[in-house]
């Protein structure tokens, strides 16, 4: 059974002290108990970026996404199976052609029916002829390590990629397959958007909190690192809201689009780890009676030199999903935590609005969204990435204009998961926002835990601040688990997470589905680093005048057994594993060594780990590359 959210009716889960802001920055304050479900309207903070309404709309190949709308089906690139599929009408499989594991996003260019998609495994970009019936593989373009995001220029001359591992967007010639320029990224890029005009392209992160815009036209020369607001009402007009040093950062920042050539949007998490409870902290996270983890959107207005920027608090659970239907002037953005969609009208207007929304669950299937695309006749496709299966929702009447209800359609499924059963269940637990995981349902484990990476932030926990550890590829054989050893096994661990979150808890089935997604998933990719480098950073590792060895061996890189040091807010501390090292910063259980230099150079807040402080310049540098291909 769906609902639909009509209006100001989009529900979304509180908790105690819940901050609501009416649109265009009229504040104010309403009390939830914890275990309510409280009524969100779209809220604006802040005042309204647009202006007039771009010409023409913007072309969807411009935005990197897992679905593009065909003239009679749609394309959709599915990470769970690794398979490209095209489907008709009505979301049926046509053709299906295998790209590889855990594959990236795709971008579609409708005049040579070429489809360019990201191989995240084999370090590739797949062009793919896409024809009424089949598809068929037309060339590779090798890239940098882990390609995530795709987007085509404005005249497709260019392809550009961005790699996660090697922290690189680079440029491609479609035609000759060439490199034609590449930047420098930040840790853990995902998103990927150009403007209509080619000018520009932005691309989202989900640790850094900015955007960064680079100069397309001049060899993507970095223009700017935005940074994604998190201000909101101030504390002290909010009750029971706790102290006033609670700091705020953003996160999880999957997509990025623009509406037009002027205004982009980006949804992002707005995280506070460290709240200060009235009455002293209470050990759940965040340690406030606000939910600590809120959903945004930014909207980003360019004008000369100067970026403007405005929010929006939305009811949408790891908006992971975007898209902007120009000619009616519509965002849609879909939540995978919370399983619904939201449309917002005059989106590049000063008049926006919220429009209507809905469930994307079918009886007791929840989808999953992780791709949007908007179709010629204004109906927006969704990839339901739990399903594998596409829906349809109609959001124009038959006069063209936009509906006061949304209509939906269910596609079948398109292709087998490559999971087991039991994984497929805990991946869907992964990524639900419920009151079984979370007091008020507003915590998941991908909130933290993006992509099964972190959010590189410490939270409050009793009375320790505690890195939010990695878990792709770190749980298999690395008990026991949290930061001081505490939990012997891990579904010890994960019942005792979901007291921290304040959740009922799962039962031992779903406890055990869970445990076996986190089995499975696969350690991050490592970047390219000088091999003669890295041989002597190995040496090095290995000495027993460093000491590295003692502690971080086997397949794991940890002996599984706890520790005390100086510094440590803990009366003894669990080796961590190394396994994906350069995607896990900031570093030591208290995250105070912000990379590995500053861990090997000994300024961060634990000490006695090894011998490292001797290591001239150079030897820092060697043992660092090594640790990077852990």
């Amino acid at each position: 059974m769906r609902r639909s959210f009509l209006a100001a009716a989009l529900l979304v889960p509180a908790a105690v002290g819940l901050v609501a802001h009416e649109a265009l920055a009229r504040d104010m304050v309403e009390d939830f108990s914890a275990a309510s479900i409280a009524p969100q309207t779209f809220a604006l903070i802040g005042r309204p970026i647009g202006g007039s309404k771009p010409a023409g709309a913007t072309a969807a190949y411009l935005t990197a996404s897992r679905i593009a709308a065909l003239d009679d089906g749609a394309l959709v690139i599915d990470a769970d199976s690794g398979n490209l599929v095209r489907t008709d009408r009505s979301g049926a499989n046509i053709a299906a052609l295998r790209i590889g594991a855990n594959a990236g996003m795709l971008a579609y260019d409708p005049t040579t029916k070429l489809a360019y998609v990201a191989d995240r495994a084999a370090n590739r970009i797949a062009v793919v002829k896409v024809g009424k019936l089949d598809l068929q593989l037309e060339a590779s373009i090798k890239t940098p390590v882990e390609p995530f995001g795709v987007a085509l220029s404005p005249d497709r001359r260019s392809v550009l990629v961005t790699a996660i591992a090697d922290r690189t967007l680079v440029a491609y010639d479609t035609t000759s397959h060439d490199e034609r320029w590449r930047a420098n990224l930040g840790h853990e890029p995902r998103g990927l958007a150009i403007s209509p005009d080619g000018t520009r392209a932005l691309v989202a992160y989900l640790q850094t909190g900015t955007v960064d815009e680079f100069d397309v036209a001049h060899g993507g020369t970095a223009v700017e690192h935005v940074a994604l607001a998190t201000s909101t009402t101030p504390r002290g007009r909010c009750r029971g809201c706790g102290g006033d040093s609670a700091e705020a950062f953003a996160r999880g920042a999957f997509a990025v689009t623009f509406m037009g050539n002027g205004e982009a949007v980006v949804p992002f998490q707005r995280e506070t780890p460290v709240q200060i409870a009235s009455g002293g902290n209470t050990g759940s996270y965040g340690g406030g009676f606000e939910p600590p983890i809120t959903h945004q959107l930014a909207f980003l207005g360019f004008s000369g030199d100067r970026t403007l920027q405005s929010t929006a608090t939305i009811g949408q659970h790891q908006p992971r999903a975007l898209a902007w239907d120009g000619a009616h002037d519509a965002l849609y953005v879909a939540g995978m935590g919370t399983d619904s969609i939201i449309q917002i009208k005059q989106a590049s207007q000063s008049s926006i609005a919220m429009g209507v929304g809905g469930s994307l669950t079918s009886g007791d299937k929840r989808c999953g969204p992780d791709g949007l695309a908007v179709a010629g006749d204004g109906a927006v496709l969704v990839w339901c990435s739990f399903t594998r299966t596409v829906q349809r929702l109609d959001f124009v009447d038959a006069k063209g204009q936009l509906a006061t209800a949304m209509k939906t359609t269910d596609g079948p499924t398109l292709v087998p998961t490559a999971m087991t059963a039991p994984e497929h269940d805990g991946f869907v637990l992964f990524h639900s926002a419920n009151t079984q995981v979370s007091q008020g349902g507003a915590l998941a484990c991908a909130s933290c835990h993006p992509d099964g990476r972190d959010d590189g932030l410490s939270w409050k926990i009793e009375k320790a601040t505690l890195q939010t550890p990695l878990l792709a590829g770190r749980v298999v054989g690395t008990h026991p688990y949290k930061w001081d050893g505490g939990d012997k096994d891990l579904e010890t661990s994960l019942a005792t997470t979901m007291k921290r979150l304040g959740g009922s808890g799962l039962d031992a089935k779903q406890t055990a589905n869970l445990a076996a997604y986190l089995d499975m998933l696969p350690a991050p990719r490592t970047p390219t680093r000088d091999a003669t480098q890295v041989a002597r950073g190995k040496t090095l590792f290995d000495s027993a005048e460093v000491g590295c060895r003692g502690c971080h061996d086997g397949p794991t890189y940890s002996d599984n057994m706890q520790h005390k040091f100086g510094g440590s807010t803990l009366p003894s501390a669990d080796t961590p594993s190394l396994i994906g090292l350069a995607a896990s910063a900031p570093y030591f259980h208290d995250g105070s060594a912000a990379t590995l230099e500053a861990l090997l150079r000994d300024r961060g807040g634990v000490h006695g780990m090894g011998e490292t402080t001797k290591l001239s310049d150079a030897q820092v540098a060697d043992l660092t590359a090594f640790l990077e291909t852990l």
